[in-house]
Formats: C-alpha cells, structure tokens, sequence
C-alpha cells in the first residue's frame, strides 16, 4: 500500500501487478489501486517477463523464502522491515543475492529521506560535541485484532520486530552497537508488546536506548471490532523521536519514521538554548526510497541498506530477543 502513490511519482516505476495466496483478494486489490496485472500465486508471478522487480511485503516470517526464490528468478527484490526473521535468514538472503548478482534492498523508508542523511552529518561533524547517549523511540497505536500477524510468534511477530526494529535502525546510523540489557512485557506467549533495551556503542563506549512499543493493546476485548472503533474511545498514543545528547548539546529529530510530518532537526546547547534548527522537508520517505531503489536497480546507485546492514541490524534484533527472555523469531 506504502509504496502505490509514491510510484506515481518516480519516473519508470510503475505498480505493474499484485498476487496474494487469496486470487480474489489479489484481484480486489488491484482494482482498487488500478493495477494492471493480477497473478495467482506469488510463483507465477517470481517467473512473469512482464516483472522487472519485486516488493516483498509479506508477514517476517515469509521475507526470506520468497525473497530468496525472487532473487533466483532474476527479480531484484525491494523487501520490506524487518529483512528477515532472524539474523541466520538474513545471511542466507545476502548469500542469495551475492549469488545471484541481484539487488536487495531493505525498506527502512526513513533512511533514504534527505533529514537521515543530514542528522548523521549534523552528529559527524559536532553539532553536540562528543556523543554521550543516543535514545529512540518508537510507539504505536494498535487496533488490531489478536491474530494480526504483529501479535502471532509463527509469523514472526512481536513489537520489536515492528516498531523496535525502526527504533534499533535509528540507533545503528551512529554506529555499531551491543546489548547490555533488555526487558519486556508480553500480550501473549513469546510476544512482546512493548520492549525496552540498553545498548552500548562499540567504538566510543557511549550508550544507547530503545523502546518500542503497541500501545492499547489491553483495551481490545473492550473496543471490539477494530473496522468499529470509535477512534475517541481509543488511546492513539504515537511517539517517534530519536535523541542525541553529547557533551556540548543535544539533538531532537522529530518524527524521523515520517520526517515530512514532524518538526525537523533541532540542536540545543546544555543551557537549553536553541542553536541550529533545520525544518522538515515535505518529500515522502516511500517516494525518497523507490526511487533509491530504482537507481540502484537501474543506474548501479548506492545501496543504503544493503543485505550486510541488515544482518547486523537482525543481529542486534536477535540479541535483544535473547537478553530479554524471549526466543528469536523464526521463519518458515
């Protein structure tokens, strides 16, 4: 769904077709969003000539099977977050793609947005000084209903995976890191529903947090059908902020999941001053990543997210998993 409305504004890219396990479902959606091509299963369409490339979207669970028969039928494969369901997945994709010489690109939408790269140079070039502490935040509403593949531990589910993961890309633009601590509160059995962690920067020894979390969750048996919900009656709490606090100041960016809805980049000095602010540019991450993708498919671009980020990336997920009690997720 990201991705339909920001190809209509890249220049040779185009939504050329949908398959889902459902063909009526696939058919339903294509009318709906104008799509020319519907295929009945997601085999015919990894073969199709008429597919030039492939956006992986489907449940954790499922992002390393299919991402691989992709790459093996010739199809760069654009794959959404998380990149696989474990860090063992992620390297089995990465030697896919090396095998294959194709393209994948992992879609942590906020990173190709022109305010990611700006608050890694902002930090690079000593906007706060000397970096004490990086914290993250990622804290989303959810009105879905227990069996949401979010909520199911065979699909690879769990709010780390969904918006823990954002938060742990966050803290990985500055710089690798390990897990000093982690905690969690379940919704069900392996599930988290909120995760927080400690971390600490391997090069500098500066330290790091994370949270991640659904929030109303608890409120479900109350609300009933989420189509139904009165969204007055329900807590929309929404939080994405990540925070750098160095020795001569801090740094807020606001939003950085959607920048283009938040309030920019703001450094502030230790008095609280406001030193340097740069605004949000109104660009869509989706529309700033497909055509990142389309470059580097098309015109041998850079790759900002390439497999071997992502392994460690999924590496960092997997230690966080263990260091708070729970298993790592699987695949099938």
């Amino acid at each position: 769904m990201g991705l339909i409305e920001p190809a209509k504004e890249v220049d040779g890219v185009e939504v050329a077709a949908a398959a889902a396990r459902d063909p009526q479902r696939a058919r339903a959606y294509a009318d709906e969003h104008g799509i020319p091509l519907v295929f009945d299963s997601y085999d015919d369409l990894l073969t199709s000539e008429e597919i030039d490339a492939v956006y992986n979207p489907l449940p954790n669970s499922h992002h390393a099977r299919w991402t691989i028969a992709a790459l093996e039928a010739g199809k760069p494969v654009l794959l959404e977050k998380p990149f696989t369901a474990n860090a063992d997945e992620a390297r089995q994709v990465a030697e896919a793609a090396e095998r294959t010489g194709r393209v994948v690109m992992e879609a942590y939408h906020w990173r190709f947005h022109p305010q990611a790269e700006r608050a890694i140079e902002l930090v690079a070039e000593g906007a706060v000084g000397e970096v004490t502490h990086v914290e993250a935040a990622m804290v989303f509403p959810s009105m879905h209903g227990p069996d949401d593949i979010r909520y199911r531990y065979d699909l690879a589910g769990g709010a780390l995976m969904d918006t823990g993961s954002y938060a742990l890309s966050n803290l990985r633009a500055f710089g690798e890191l390990e897990v000093v601590r982690a905690e969690c509160e379940e919704m069900a059995p392996d599930i988290d529903r909120k995760m927080t962690a400690e971390l600490r920067y391997r090069h500098s020894g500066a330290t790091a947090s994370m949270l991640s979390e659904f929030t109303g969750t608890d409120r479900k048996a109350e609300l009933g059908d989420p189509d139904e919900i009165d969204p007055e009656a329900f807590d929309f709490e929404f939080r994405a902020e990540v925070v750098v606090t160095g020795a001569e100041g801090r740094m807020l960016i606001d939003n950085p999941l959607a920048p283009m809805w938040g309030s920019g980049l703001t450094v502030t000095d230790n008095d609280g001053n406001t030193v340097h602010h740069e605004p949000a540019q109104p660009v869509a991450t989706y529309t700033c990543q497909l055509r990142a993708f389309r470059a580097c498919v098309e015109d041998g671009g850079p790759n900002l997210y390439p497999p071997s980020e992502s392994i460690k990336t999924m590496e960092l997920i997997d230690a966080v998993y263990r260091a708070a009690g729970l298993p790592i997720r699987v695949g099938v």
